[in-house]
């Protein structure tokens, strides 16, 4: 921390002397902020700490399940530093966000410069939040629940290294603020998050499915859609692979602007005082994937004789990923009251390609030829002291697609086979703001249950009749404390 300020001064020194003007600086309730004189430059630090308490139990169906995989620990769920600001003027903006990693480094998530001549006008260049859903849009540390839902989780988009125009225009006044529009456009790298799409699946057993990553499977890791924080190498590879991304999003506040907030934090105490706002985003992207020996492999890449195709000489693989997300949120305030709710769609369709093509995959029934997945959230908070505790509770769930594949190992067809496990999650919690977000206590508990894609079937065979899926579901209880500083 001590070098990154080193750092700052030391790019920030020509600036203020060539002003010839001393710098204002203020250590507020949150950050350190350094502006000049004439304004013309800010620099501000905000330091984020979450230290948190997880107790998790984990429930299987049958003897057979992963009964026993609990855990209880306190650990930091996030230590976070923001710089952002302006240089020369304010339509010269900045804003870089490192997560601090232990045994890992620094994680770079937003780093980006912004030029904002006017309102309806904005150029980002770097790396950013891909414009997707709302939730995700929202810092870590503005919400009152822990974590993000589930199906936030499975669709949103990530970070991505682009371009993107962004504004607002003010269509009329209201009796409190202006109605406001606003838009994002990007195009951006698209590195897929994984080369087989899967978001926790588990492998089949004589005795039913095992999880072979619990992670993978209760946090949705993965899947078709974008992961682009990583410092990737400038040449081809299977994450850079000459494939783009482009996303818009559009909002549309009649009331008034809605923050950036999950709650109905600094409420106006007005029974008239009521805001809404909808917001629609789509991105799409395609993606050569591998999924050599996974399901994937045993689609795409056994031919109809049982022999397996060579990988093609430039690194590309044969089989293309088309890949659609699209979201639909909205947002209710009203004198502490808030409603949040998403609706998700995701499609992917396959095609061959190569060596491939040869093959007439559209016969075959155990070929996936596209898939459709879905998911939706409803969270609601009420502030039963005002600005101080806000008691909250959610519901979210995420659908995948079912269509039937290959066993890997035995190229066996398998009924009842999707990208993840069907997952319920019903939750609730309180939110004690101390001082706002800069000092808060976090209690929440929520219930997952999940279908796993595929289990045995009611005769106890792996392949070809009624599949029966195993169901498992978790308990986690979390209690969090947030500063910023």
């Amino acid at each position: 921390m001590r070098i990154l300020l080193l750092a700052a001064a030391l790019l920030l020194a020509p600036t203020l002397l060539a002003q010839n003007e001393a710098p204002e600086s203020d250590l507020g309730s949150s950050g350190l902020r350094i502006t000049s004189a004439d304004e013309a430059f800010e620099f501000t630090l905000i330091t984020a700490v979450q230290f948190r308490y997880t107790y998790h139990d984990t429930r299987g169906e049958g003897e057979n399940g992963d009964n026993g995989r609990d855990y209880h620990n306190f650990r930091f769920a996030g230590v976070r530093a923001f710089f952002h600001g302006h240089l020369f003027d304010r339509s010269f903006q900045y804003r870089l966000w490192l997560v601090w990693n232990w045994g890992g480094g620094v994680r770079i998530e937003d780093a980006f410069f912004r030029w904002a001549p006017e309102e309806y006008f904005n150029v980002t260049v770097g790396q950013m939040r891909v414009p997707a859903t709302w939730e995700y849009l929202v810092d870590h540390e503005r919400t009152a629940l822990p974590d993000r839902a589930i199906a936030d989780a499975a669709f949103s988009q990530g970070w991505g290294k682009g371009i993107e125009i962004s504004g607002m225009l003010g269509l009329y006044e209201t009796d409190f603020d202006e109605a406001l529009l606003t838009w994002q456009v990007g195009l951006f790298n698209g590195a897929i998050a994984n080369s087989d799409g899967s978001q926790g699946r588990g492998v089949i057993a004589p005795d039913g499915v095992h999880v072979t990553d619990q992670a993978a499977t209760e946090q949705f890791n993965g899947g078709f859609r974008n992961s682009d924080w990583q410092v990737n190498p400038e040449n081809f590879s299977q994450i850079v692979d000459g494939q783009m991304m482009v996303a818009a999003r559009v909002e549309f506040h009649p009331m008034g602007r809605v923050p950036k907030h999950m709650v109905d934090l600094g409420a106006l105490d007005d029974t008239a005082a009521w805001f809404v706002m909808v917001g629609l985003a789509a991105n799409w992207m395609s993606a050569r994937v591998d999924g050599v020996g996974t399901f994937l492999g045993a689609i795409y890449y056994s031919n109809p004789q049982g022999t397996t195709l060579p990988a093609p000489a430039s690194g590309r693989r044969h089989t293309d990923a088309q890949i659609f997300h699209g979201t639909v949120d909205g947002h209710f305030r009203w004198i502490g009251l808030s409603v949040n709710w998403a609706l998700h769609l995701r499609t992917v369709n396959f095609s061959a390609r190569g060596a491939l093509q040869e093959f007439n995959l559209a016969q075959d029934e155990y070929v996936v030829k596209s898939t459709q997945d879905f998911g939706a959230t409803i969270d609601v908070g009420y502030f039963v002291l005002p600005d101080q505790l806000v008691i909250g509770t959610r519901f979210s769930y995420v659908d995948f697609d079912e269509f039937k594949s290959r066993d890997a190992a035995t190229n066996n067809p398998i009924d009842g086979d999707a990208f993840g496990a069907d997952s319920y999650e019903y939750g609730g919690g309180l939110c004690w703001f101390i001082h706002g977000d800069n000092l808060k206590l976090q209690a929440d508990y929520r219930y997952v249950a999940q279908q796993l894609p595929h289990g045995n079937s009611r005769s106890g065979a792996t392949a070809g009749t009624v599949r029966v899926s195993d169901w498992r579901v978790f308990h986690e209880v979390r209690l969090q404390l947030q500063w910023m500083f």
